[in-house]
């Protein structure tokens, strides 16, 4: 992969759009884009929709040839609501190798704590592209391997050709625009109070900032808590950050 991106490294990749656009399951897409991904020189890749991973839907995006002893974990223990590859991939437009995590958010114990574990499956270097579009779960394209080595521009790239296809053919085949976030609305007062706890604002301190009694904050947080249908106020913060209410740069 050290070579440049010639005509015929792009005419192995329009080779794997065709096959992708004859597919009609997600089985099936699932298995030219693992064909793919390994003739590109990469090991592991997933196609996810953003969300609980838990709650398994019809219209949810969800492919990936991680280790199955991975996914069962990831799922099981809901390493999903605190992956820092997710929450600082999403602030990058083109994409994010794994070892510039630290270069976007500041990851705290847990959210290093899952790198560790996936790293213990073989998932060691990665490089991760975030898709947005208004209205549908966000979802995210990784391609990952067991060598410790920075990602070339010529890999990020072939990583983005094959994203992009995958992504459009994945969400053809799960409904396209179905694949909706539930409408969660929150108050101007909700989402002042989530922006302050992702800051690390105990109900006491937001309370004196806005002016209102402990009590109050604590009753606004709880409502929003209980819309989202999240246990934790860590939950909370981020199913509201990936829905678009509070900004990622709120979160420490």
């Amino acid at each position: 992969m050290g070579r440049r991106l010639d005509h015929a490294r792009l005419n192995d990749f329009d080779e794997v759009r065709k096959a992708c656009a004859k597919v009609v399951t997600t089985a099936q897409l699932s298995s030219v884009i693992d064909a793919a991904i390994r003739e590109f020189g990469f090991r592991w890749f997933a196609l996810v929709h953003d969300g609980h991973l838990q709650k398994q839907r019809p219209e949810q995006l969800m492919m990936t040839n991680y280790p199955a002893s991975w996914v069962d974990e990831v799922i099981s223990d809901r390493l999903y609501m605190h992956d820092p590859v997710h929450i600082a991939s999403a602030r990058s437009a083109f994409g994010l190798c794994w070892e510039r995590i630290a270069d976007v958010i500041a990851p705290t114990r847990r959210q290093l704590s899952v790198l560790t574990r996936g790293r213990d499956h073989g998932l060691v270097s990665g490089f991760t592209i975030p898709f947005r579009i208004p209205g549908e779960r966000g979802a995210f394209f990784t391609v990952a391997r067991k060598r410790d080595r920075p990602f070339s521009n010529v890999e990020m790239m072939t990583a983005q050709l094959v994203a992009g296809v995958a992504f459009q053919r994945g969400r053809e085949l799960v409904g396209g625009i179905e694949a909706t976030i539930p409408s969660v609305s929150l108050s101007p007062r909700q989402i002042q109070c989530l922006e302050l706890i992702a800051e690390g604002k105990t109900d006491w301190e937001i309370g004196t900032i806005l002016g209102l009694s402990q009590n109050t904050i604590h009753e606004y947080i709880e409502e929003a808590r209980h819309r989202y249908q999240v246990k934790t106020r860590s939950q909370l913060v981020l199913a509201a950050a990936r829905d678009g209410k509070i900004s990622f740069n709120h979160m420490k």
